[in-house]
């Protein structure tokens, strides 16, 4: 069976450059007759979506961005975008696919492919005016597919220099978590905070409330687990601990939090800073029910770096 595989995607994969050899060659400029680019377009679509339907996704990949590079040479600029951002996504599940059986690229060929073509995209988008949203939707895109890596990162933060939005301003956050950086990640946290108090004081509705509610539990696990100095802390952030730190405060709640559960943050600030451990390993199971699985592996790092001191 597995002989039989082979010789199908090698009989495919000769396929497929006799197919693409033959398009390539209409492009060829011959002596008085100019190539019929828009013809070799459609061309390279058709054969994109032949690959697609037998799961050659790398072969589609470079076939959408042959399309792209026909719509560009033809100004179709809405064309050209569609097929960039099209291969992009090709290359981004041959990658993927790869991953999944065990054989990933040590040169990263499709990944680094599907970066050129978001890439490429961007900066059509950027040469257009009102096409902000979809820029900053491009880079969240492949953000998100990168995960938590550099160049992961290095889009989140190009969607929010171009229009940021709560969806990627978060996942920043929980990139930077999941690398351990919890500076960069409260840094951002404390700003993003910052920014959702304006909204929601400017009248803005919608589920602000509910982002806030969760930044603010994280927020608190941060800067439980970094332990600042209170000379390298800044004034706002001692704030937060503060009004956690007097049990006689809790009728002062901002976030929309439970009483059961602002109570159990302040015995959580409290019990870090008492150095109370028994107490510590008694709330992280009561605390369990209010925390995302982020906010619990927060929580579970906390115990333990207070447990190993």
């Amino acid at each position: 069976m597995t002989h039989l595989n082979q010789r199908q995607i090698m009989g495919d994969s000769l396929d497929f450059l006799s197919k693409y050899h033959s398009i390539c060659n209409k492009l060829k400029k011959r002596f008085l007759r100019k190539p019929n680019v828009a013809e070799a377009s459609d061309q390279f679509a058709a054969l994109a979506t032949e690959c697609e339907q037998k799961e050659l996704w790398q072969y589609a990949g470079l076939c959408s961005l042959d399309a792209a590079k026909c719509q560009g040479t033809l100004e179709n600029i809405f064309s050209e975008l569609n097929f960039l951002v099209k291969a992009g996504r090709e290359f981004l599940v041959a990658d993927k696919k790869d991953k999944d059986i065990g054989c990933p690229s040590m040169g990263q060929e499709n990944t680094q492919a599907a970066i050129s073509c978001f890439g490429h995209a961007l900066a059509r988008c950027h040469n257009q005016s009102g096409f902000n949203t979809m820029s900053a939707g491009l880079a969240l895109e492949l953000a998100l597919a990168l995960d938590s890596t550099p160049a992961g990162i290095q889009q989140l933060r190009k969607a929010i220099d171009i229009f940021p939005t709560t969806k990627a301003i978060s996942t920043l956050v929980s990139y930077h978590i999941k690398q351990s950086d919890y500076v960069s990640a409260l840094q951002i946290l404390n700003d993003f905070i910052d920014f959702i108090e304006s909204y929601i004081n400017a009248g803005a509705r919608g589920n602000y409330s509910v982002i806030l509610h969760r930044c603010e539990v994280t927020r608190v696990l941060l800067l439980l687990i970094l332990q600042p100095s209170p000379q390298r802390l800044a004034p706002s952030l001692a704030q937060v601990l503060e009004k956690y730190a007097w049990i006689e405060e809790t009728a002062n709640n901002d976030f929309n939090m439970s009483e059961d559960e602002l109570l159990l943050l302040q015995s959580l600030v409290l019990a870090c800073q008492s150095h109370d451990y028994q107490a510590l390993l008694e709330l992280e199971g009561e605390l369990w029910p209010y925390l995302n699985a982020e906010q619990k592996e927060l929580l579970h790092k906390l115990i333990q770096v207070l447990t190993t001191q």
